[in-house]
């Protein structure tokens, strides 16, 4: 029976730690770089509840 080297086996599993972390900052900062913000998004995307209730009234005082 052979045995495995510890030392490349420890080697090996920080190499693929390191490019794993190394793709996880490269896709945040890609992700930095895009973001508008909450409040754009929450507009975009119509979640924006203050926005919401005051559209909810405008509606309302539109139809008396």
């Amino acid at each position: 029976m052979s045995e495995g080297d510890p030392v490349g086996g420890f080697l090996l599993l920080g190499s693929a730690l390191c490019a794993i972390g190394a793709s996880l900052v490269v896709c945040y900062v890609i992700w930095m770089n895009t973001w508008e913000g909450w409040e754009s998004w929450n507009a975009r995307t119509g979640l924006d509840a203050e926005r919401a209730e005051g559209e909810r009234v405008f509606r309302r005082l539109e139809r008396k």
